[in-house]
């Protein structure tokens, strides 16, 4: 573990950031103490996992949101009804479960936690308990990894570089557009490698980071069956974003957190424009959540 102390440089920031860093190393500290050991666990859907620690890591985060503030709370596992509101908290307390559960990979699993205020993201909270890593953004005040300030790295061509798929666990919901663009980018005009590993909205993070040239991740996202729902996105998006980088749907706008439509995760513009383009399929229909 670190010697970096999160309360203190997030307090110097805002009381709410604080908070929600408070309430993610709560959810952190359930994660560590569960992992490695046997987990009652149950399958929500094809490759999608859920256990206690899933649950328990929820309470304990979402204790200490209600204790510093009234606004209601967006949760995966206690509260996941996506009743959108101007004003509330978003919080995934495991975020990469199958992996955790698997044992896939120390890097994998994350504390999530966000804040919307006017119906956008404000801040957001990205917590890797298992290596102790801490990634935190405060809208127009800039983003930082473990108290230093992050910012994405540039000028990268899409030959030149590693893009993930982040694909459904059951195939048969995988979408017309995200199987295209899988195609065209292991085509001669595509990406330098592309892989599919371990799902996990923390990828965004690795990228941000850039110690790889892992530079771009894709996540599919069928309307059917919501795959990247608000917890999963509002916190890395409000993060990779402070730092530079960029959250797109298929027509090339910024994502909506509550929107269930393919993502295109980049460091930077330019490389999302060159992904986007890669493909000419018709972008899927949009389904808000209201």
């Amino acid at each position: 573990m670190s010697n970096f102390c999160p309360r203190e440089h997030s307090q110097t920031i805002s009381d709410q950031l604080h908070t929600a860093v408070l309430a993610a190393q709560a959810a952190g500290a359930i994660i560590r103490d569960g992992s490695e050991k046997l987990n009652v666990v149950e399958q929500k859907g094809v490759g999608d996992l859920v256990s206690e620690v899933d649950r328990e890591a929820d309470r304990v985060a979402c204790d200490i949101l209600r204790a510093a503030s009234d606004l209601p709370i967006l949760s995966e596992e206690l509260n996941a009804d996506q009743t959108t509101s101007n004003d509330m908290w978003i919080v995934d307390p495991l975020d990469g479960s199958s992996a955790y559960l698997m044992s896939a990979g120390p890097h994998f699993p994350a504390a999530l936690i966000a804040l919307r205020e006017n119906g956008s993201t404000r801040l957001g909270v990205v917590y890797f308990p298992l290596t102790d890593q801490w990634f935190y953004a405060e809208k127009n005040c800039g983003a930082w990894h473990n108290g230093e300030r992050l910012r994405c790295d540039t000028g990268d061509s899409l030959s030149d570089v590693w893009v993930e798929m982040n694909q459904y666990g059951d195939a048969d919901l995988e979408t017309e557009y995200f199987r295209n663009l899988k195609e065209r980018l292991r085509s001669k005009n595509g990406a330098r490698m592309v892989t599919s590993t371990v799902p996990h909205s923390g990828v965004a993070m690795r990228i941000a980071v850039g110690d790889s040239l892992l530079a771009a991740a894709i996540h599919d996202n069928n309307p059917a069956c919501t795959k990247q729902a608000a917890w999963d996105i509002a916190a890395p998006q409000i993060v990779m974003e402070e730092a530079g980088g960029v959250f797109l749907n298929p027509d090339g706008e910024p994502s909506n957190p509550f929107e269930s439509r393919p993502i295109i995760v980049s460091r930077s513009l330019e490389l999302a424009r060159e992904i986007i383009e890669l493909t000419n399929e018709l972008p899927m229909e949009t389904t808000t959540v209201d």
